[in-house]
């Protein structure tokens, strides 16, 4: 009898423009790959034109940063209202490329979004963000309006504090 294994590849999709994912994206690695320009990834919703089916708790996928860039490359979470909207819980770890030296540096700082916060930010070269190349964000939708974040953002700003990371847009 053979051996089978499973997960043995990843579903890797390169992104250098927007995309809005679509429920049955759930499982996959998005690799941030456009070296200049700002652009978006969306989240599915809940019964969204792109999602008949319903109720996408579960639903996960990995960010990486391929290449770097100087213009916001936005996670959204597909829903941006307040008191009920898609909202990040979590956060992320900042971490400098050279050592800090002041207490508000980036070093293992652990940034956590604020109550409707419903986007991620990653700029390489922006004050109080990151976006280093091998940065990576895992994302889970674990009720209908929330999604659970963890991951490392890496930054060249010794001084950078996060708070650049979240964003609210109503």
């Amino acid at each position: 009898m053979g051996r089978v294994f499973f997960d043995t590849r990843k579903n890797v999709h390169n992104l250098s423009a927007d995309y809005t994912a679509l429920a049955s994206d759930s499982g996959k690695v998005f690799v941030l790959n456009a070296s200049s320009g700002a652009y978006k990834l969306t989240l599915p919703t809940d019964y969204s034109s792109s999602n008949t089916t319903g109720a996408l708790t579960g639903w996960n996928c990995k960010v990486i940063v391929g290449t770097e860039n100087n213009y916001a490359v936005t996670i959204f979470s597909g829903d941006n209202a307040d008191s009920g909207g898609d909202d990040f819980v979590g956060g992320l770890t900042l971490v400098a490329a050279q050592a800090s030296d002041t207490s508000s540096g980036a070093n293992g700082r652990f940034v956590v979004p604020a109550a409707d916060d419903c986007n991620i930010v990653i700029d390489h070269n922006a004050a109080d963000t990151g976006g280093g190349k091998g940065s990576y964000i895992n994302i889970i939708k674990l009720a209908s309006n929330e999604w659970m974040i963890d991951g490392i953002i890496y930054t060249d700003d010794a001084d950078a504090d996060g708070t650049a990371l979240f964003t609210d847009t109503d």
